[in-house]
């Protein structure tokens, strides 16, 4: 069985993603892959130039890596993988689940409602579209079940 791979970030709905993933980790007995996407640098006069792209693309990897470390001590997924991408959420969460080949993918929704999202674009949606393998959405504030 490949990993499941948990799309996070400071969300109510990431965090209940992570809670499932977790109980869904320990009945299954699969490994954890906790994904975060940093959106790409872009600073007006600073990520123009090559070494100034870098050193906010460093920034990024290491923001979103506290940030993973953080939240798998925080859930109990101190063995979880962690990756820290950069790029369009839906388009990364996607390609890690192939990189890993990832038995699924867990994420969580904004809940913002059909008719917002339609007009705003929903990244679950879009993962859910596009994944190589199942995906589960996670609503805010959805607890787990024994």
């Amino acid at each position: 069985m490949g990993p499941i791979l948990c799309a996070a970030d400071d969300t109510e709905g990431a965090r209940a993603a992570i809670r499932v993933t977790r109980e869904l980790a320990e009945k299954l007995g699969a490994r954890v892959v906790l994904v975060n996407v940093e959106p790409s640098p872009s600073v007006p006069g600073v990520s123009s130039a090559l070494a100034g792209h870098a050193r906010l693309r460093t920034e990024e990897i290491d923001d979103g890596q506290k940030l993973l470390s953080w939240l798998a001590a925080e859930e109990g997924l101190e063995d979880a993988e962690l990756r820290v991408v950069i790029g369009s959420a839906a388009d990364r969460i996607v390609g890690v689940a192939r990189e890993t080949e990832a038995s699924m993918v867990v994420i969580g929704s904004r809940g913002r409602g059909d008719l917002t999202s339609a007009v705003l674009g929903s990244v679950s949606a879009r993962v859910a579209s596009t994944a190589p393998c199942p995906v589960v959405v996670v609503p805010p504030g959805a607890s787990t079940r024994a």
